[in-house]
């Protein structure tokens, strides 16, 4: 259901090497309604998580380094990065609403805290996740940069949005794409069926 990230798996264990076209340009249509765009990164999640399983061997040993390499590349985006992403979601909200209850109700305390003051692992949170988001910021930018007439300060705002926005959105379609793959294999259902993006005309 991942053709490309399948795709590049079974060339390098074949002992190819994938080149680099440095000026190739890719365009895409983007999904026009939120159900589509749901079924299509749906898609793309579950059959990323269905392509690090079927590659864990590699992981583990057993093939050459550069198809190691990208088991470990996908085995922390998907499945470590995700769940300190999600943890760190369900703390943060956790502690929010522990601080809001706590003006009518004094005896309510933050939840999660180290000893008997946050302060300093508060403000050590507060620097890492200023770090990632000016490494998702640079990022960006430099996607931008690269195609002509796109680093506009209009787009910069948009980035600065679609992070509260699009990039959460992502994470809750992950989880629903995980628990739909377990499903698939507790239950042994039929997961092979295609799921064509709706496309729209300009």
């Amino acid at each position: 259901m991942t053709e490309d990230t399948a795709l590049s798996f079974k060339i390098m264990k074949h002992k190819k090497l994938i080149a680099l076209a440095s000026r190739a340009e890719a365009f895409q249509q983007e999904p026009e309604t939120l159900y589509v765009y749901y079924r299509q990164r749906k898609r793309w999640a579950k059959g990323n998580y269905e392509v690090i399983v079927n590659n864990l061997k590699d992981f583990l040993g057993g093939s050459n380094w550069r198809n190691r390499l990208q088991s470990i590349y996908y085995f922390n985006t998907f499945f470590w990065f995700t769940s300190a992403i999600i943890l760190s979601n369900i703390m943060f909200v956790a502690n929010l609403i522990a601080m809001i209850l706590h003006t009518w109700f004094p005896a309510i305390d933050v939840i999660f805290t180290f000893g008997g003051s946050n302060r300093q692992i508060g403000a050590l949170l507060l620097v890492n996740w200023a770090l990632m988001f000016a490494i998702y910021l640079l990022q960006i930018q430099l996607a931008l940069s690269s195609q002509f007439g796109q680093a506009t300060t209009a787009n910069f705002f948009y980035a600065i949005a679609s992070y509260f926005t699009y990039s959460l959105l992502f994470i809750g379609i992950s989880i629903v794409a995980l628990f739909s793959y377990i499903g698939d294999k507790v239950f042994r259902r039929d997961s092979s069926k295609w799921y064509k993006t709706q496309r729209f005309d300009d």
